[in-house]
Parts: C-alpha cells; structure tokens; sequence
C-alpha cells in the first residue's frame, strides 16, 4: 500500500464555481473517493469518484453548510486513506443512508478520515500526496533516528495513549490537553512505537517523542521517533478510576462511557456525543482547589471545567463550575 501525506488548504482565491469541498489527486496513481456527511441527523456515505492522477474533483460542490466530513480513498482497489470512522459502502457507485447494519443491507463496511473543514468555510480543498520521495507502488524507508524537526514543529508531551487499530492504515491516538492526536503507519514513524503502543491499554501514560505535522481545531497529526511508558501521577489514576459506564443519579437516562482520554455520553440509549478528557491541576481560569476535569467536546470545542469531589471504584462526584453544583453518578459495570 502507498503511503500518503495529506496537505488542506482552503482556496481563498478560488472563483464561485470551485466552491465546496474539492479533492486533488498528487499521488502518481489514480484513486477513488468516497465521502461520508451528515444531514439532519441521518449519516449518508457516497462514493465513487475516480481521480486521475494530477487531476481534482468535487464531490460537494456549492458553499460547505457543514463543517466535518468523511473521505476515503482507495487505488487499486485497496485502501490508499482510510480512519477509524465507519460507513456503508460498495464496489459500485452508491448513496447510502445510515451507518449501521451495513452487512444485513448488503453493504460492506470501511474506515473514513475526519476532515475538518474549519468553522466558516465555504470552500476547502484537501490533497492527497504520495509521501515525499518515495518509489511509485513502495513506501518510503522507515527513519530511523530522524532529526528533530524534519517532518514539522518538534514535539515532546506526556499524553494518554488512546487505541491503535487497522483498517487499511494502521495508526494510533493519544491525548493531551483536549486535543487527540494521530500516528499514521506511513513510513516515517518507526515501526517499535507502534509496536509498543499497540501491546497497551488505553488510557496508559506514555511519553512521546517526535514532530508535530499539522494541526487542526481539535485533532493533530504527529510523526513520532518514541513513545514510552511514563510513571502513573496522581492524575494519572484519577483518569484510570473514571474509565467505565457510569450513570447520573439525578437521570438515570443521562449516561456516558469513559476509555481511554474519551468520553462518550448517551441518553435514554441514544448518542449525545464525545468529549476529550484530561485530569490535571487547573482547567482554563480555575487552578489550586482541583484535582480538575476538563472535558472538550469533540464536533463544537465547547470545553467545561469541572472539580473531582470524589470518585472511588462505584460513585464519582463532580462539581460543575462555575456554578457550583453537584453531579453525581454511579458504575454500572
């Protein structure tokens, strides 16, 4: 499989009849797109659009009404840009509505990229690359011992391990400071880090190391040299006790599941949502009476500050701020 870079970049000059989300082809080989929306509350996937190589097409043309969207891309049949986002496909040109039950209704199932378009454009453009110097059909030469600062800003943190998964493109997440950050399997990125991330839990303290690539309204792309296991803080396994399902005492219906440095929140057993969590000593303007929460949701980046009064391996206790009150939960599991 050929490796790729992704480059974004929102036309600004662009004339009214190259408004809407336009995909180029840079790769040396010809590639097939599909994307993946919402619209009213209903996910639909759509697909496909052929794209020479050196050429551009637009599947949403008009001015962007929505701000995310879900792309893949495949060459020769085989995934060329994929992610962890699922929806309905087939080998044939479709519009699929829903996102679920996809093999009961004949359609295979396959991993989408989240694009971020930003909050106000109306235009955008995304290129996919081959990697830089690489051979057409052959991924470039694993790094090893690159220098700091060759694929971007140079970046060292002690983050929250996420998952790794492999649909087509193997990679990895992690968290750190509201923001979830992804490893891509493209040859850059020695193949012991994602070794080592993938034999742990989520939710593990690591310390990487390597450079930032691209950044984004909530999500970031880093190329790593290592990435280690760091020793547990405080915080640390205040983050490890919050993991599970738990349920509001006040709303029973009102639930959410903790993995990882995620939160995903339901009521009455329909989705309301994900945030990204990170536990620490201060959250925005509040510092000195914590240990804080700090929850950042992941489609608006609204972020909310809370105060962990209390949690054991049963009951949790959160102080709202700045208001003040109570919300209080209990494990189901």
């Amino acid at each position: 499989m050929k490796s790729i870079l992704l480059t974004a970049a929102i036309g600004l000059a662009a004339s009214p009849a190259l408004a809407g989300l336009q995909i180029c082809n840079n790769a040396g080989q010809s590639l097939s797109l599909a994307i993946g929306y919402s619209n009213g509350g209903e996910w639909i996937s759509e697909g496909w659009w052929n794209i020479p190589a050196g050429e551009c097409k637009t599947p949403v043309t008009g001015d962007l009404k929505k701000r995310y969207y879900y792309y893949r891309a495949n060459a020769g049949g085989t995934a060329f840009a994929s992610g962890e986002y699922s929806f309905c496909t087939t080998s044939q040109a479709f519009t699929i509505h829903g996102d679920s039950n996809c093999a009961a209704r004949g359609y295979e199932t396959q991993g989408f990229r989240k694009l971020d378009t930003g909050e106000t454009a109306t235009r955008f453009t995304l290129t996919l690359n081959a990697a830089a110097g690489a051979p057409a059909g052959q991924p470039p030469a694993a790094p090893q011992g690159s220098a700091p600062g060759t694929f971007g800003e140079p970046y060292t943190d002690n983050v929250i391990l996420q998952d790794c998964h492999s649909d087509g493109q193997r990679a990895c997440s992690f968290h750190a400071g509201g923001t979830k950050f992804f490893v891509y399997d493209d040859g850059r990125t020695p193949q012991f880090v994602f070794a080592a991330m993938e034999a742990l839990d989520p939710g593990t303290p690591l310390t990487v190391e390597g450079d930032l690539e691209a950044v984004y309204d909530r999500t970031a792309d880093v190329v790593l040299r290592d990435a280690a296991v760091r020793p547990w803080t405080e915080h640390d396994g205040l983050l490890n006790k919050l993991q599970g399902h738990w349920y509001s005492v006040d709303d029973p219906n009102a639930q959410f599941t903790v993995l990882g440095a995620e939160r995903d929140n339901t009521y009455d057993g329909a989705y309301a949502g994900r945030e990204y969590l990170s536990v620490s000593g201060w959250c925005r303007n509040f510092d000195g009476s914590g240990p804080y929460l700090y929850a950042r949701e992941e489609e608006t980046g609204e972020d909310y500050c809370y105060v962990i009064d209390y949690v054991d391996h049963l009951e949790l206790t959160l102080m709202f701020l700045p208001r003040g009150n109570l919300l209080q939960y209990r494990k189901l599991d």
